[in-house]
Parts: structure tokens; sequence; C-alpha cells
């Protein structure tokens, strides 16, 4: 990784007038602020934290020349705090949600999820989201799909009142409730279920994830009993409800082999798999 601090050679008064211009937006940040070293001495800490250039100019770009701001965002960086967290958003689909530790931070290789059951899911059906966390899923659905109903529940109250205000934000009329799974929610069957919920154990994580993990809320991590843990108790919630509901729901990186007690019983599954992006669409 290049260093954000100058060399000799690529100090200003080294290069002259033109010294800012292989400099990007965020980068020339620095040049803005009235203490320039603290601000490089703040760069370089991140740095020497192995925190990746991106995320660093993406932390510069958000202080926007504000010293005291750049010194907060550096700290809360410097324990970890994923820089969704820091920005307090994130865009799916060209929308942006609000974002924050009462939910975890979506991936965007979901969107292929996503967009499949936009295409898919049956004229004026009725969709209901699993572990809606911030509620984009659930959101991006009806605004692309007004004609469907659409419900959306999790298990943790704080995410639920994250996701309505992020459905307020949209506009997006959804039916939002507290449920393990699909066992307590008030609704008929629904025509669709999808899902993105923990799937993977501790030795899935990178050491990157591992670091960022202690900010994002437990339940939405990973099952402490093991790896695909939770995709079997999800399936067994959807048959103790008698539900035959198509169900979408990621499975990330996982191997077909290690989805067998997931798909047990299904009377028919499709397993997709793109890199380390995947899903399942089964019949339960």
């Amino acid at each position: 990784m290049r260093s954000l601090l100058f060399s000799p050679a690529e100090t200003p008064q080294h290069q002259g007038a033109d010294w800012r211009k292989p400099m990007n937006i965020a980068e020339s940040q620095i040049a803005k602020m009235e203490d320039g070293k603290f601000q490089l001495d703040i760069m370089s800490m991140l740095e020497q934290r192995d925190v990746p250039r991106e995320e660093i100019l993406e932390i510069l770009h958000m202080a926007a020349g504000d010293s005291a701001l750049l010194r907060r965002l550096a700290i809360r960086k410097k324990f970890g705090e994923p820089n969704a967290y820091l920005r307090g958003w994130a865009e799916m689909l060209g929308r942006k949600f609000r974002i924050d530790r009462r939910s975890y931070i979506p991936d965007a290789y979901t969107e292929e999820l996503i967009e499949r059951v936009i295409a898919e899911a049956p004229e004026r059906g009725s969709l209901l989201e699993v572990g809606t966390g911030c509620g984009w899923i659930s959101i991006s659905l009806k605004c692309s799909r007004p004609d469907l109903a659409v419900s959306a529940c999790d298990i943790d109250p704080n995410a639920l009142a994250l996701a309505r205000e992020n459905a307020l934000t949209h506009q997006a009329e959804i039916d939002f409730q507290e449920s393990y799974f699909v066992d307590d929610v008030r609704t008929h069957e629904p025509d669709v279920i999808i899902a993105n919920i923990p799937y993977g154990g501790d030795a899935d994580y990178t050491p990157r994830e591992l670091e960022e993990r202690p900010q994002m809320p437990p339940i939405s991590i990973c099952d402490p009993d093991g790896p695909v843990v939770t995709l079997i108790e999800f399936i067994g919630s959807v048959r103790r409800r008698n539900w035959r509901s198509r169900i979408y729901v990621e499975t990330g990186y996982l191997s077909r082999a290690r989805l067998d007690p997931v798909i047990d019983g299904c009377r028919h599954f499709e397993h997709y798999r793109n890199g380390e992006f995947g899903y399942l669409v089964i019949d339960p």
C-alpha cells in the first residue's frame, strides 16, 4: 500500500504549484486543514493499523477539512468501526439506507439475489423477509415491485426500529414484526420468503472481518452453535408453520456439500454459486 505521507520529493515545496494535481478530492482534504502535521500523523496511525487505503481516503472525504471530526473518525476507526457506520449509510440498488450499530452492514453482492426475486415474485403476490436488519431488502423489493404485499420480521427490536426509519424515508409500506424466524409472524402464508441471515462460523471470517465483527449486533453475525445452524433452524421454522412458500436464502461462500442439512427433505432446491456469493432457492 502506497503511504499517504509525503516523501521529501513529494512535499509541496518540492512539487511547486502543481503538487495537488495527482491527488483526488479525498486526499486533497489534508492540504485544506490548518494543522497538516497533525492530520498526517492521524493518517499514519491508520496505515500502521493496516486500514486499507480506500477506507482512509473515504475518512478524509468524510472529514471534509474538519480536523476535530477527522480525529473522532480516526479514533473510531482505530477500534475497528466499519466505514459504513462512520458515514452512517449504505447505498444498495441505487438507494441510500441509514446504517448504524443496530444492524448488520449490507453486502453489495446480495443485490443479485434481490434482482432475481424482483423478476420472479408473482404479480400481486405476498412476500416476507426474515432477518430484515436495516430493512433494505424488503424496502427495495417494495419500491421496485409496488404490487407486492411485503412484510418483514427480525428477532431484534432495535433492528426493526432502524428498518422502520428507512421505510419511512423511502415511503415503503411494509408490515414489520418481531419474530423468531417465522414462528411469531402474524400473517397468512406468503408466496415468497427471502432471507439473508447468518450462515457461517468463526473459521469462515478473515482477520479484517473478525476485527469489525464486535461493532455489529452479535445475533446478526453467526450462531455460536456452529455454521449453518441458523439456516437449518430457519427452514425448520417454515416447516413448523406448514408453509409451502418458495424460499430464497443467501448462502454466501458455502459449498453445496455444507448445505446438505439445510435442504434435507425439501421438495425441490436450486443452489446458485458465483465466486464468494451464493444462494438457495427452496420449495420446502
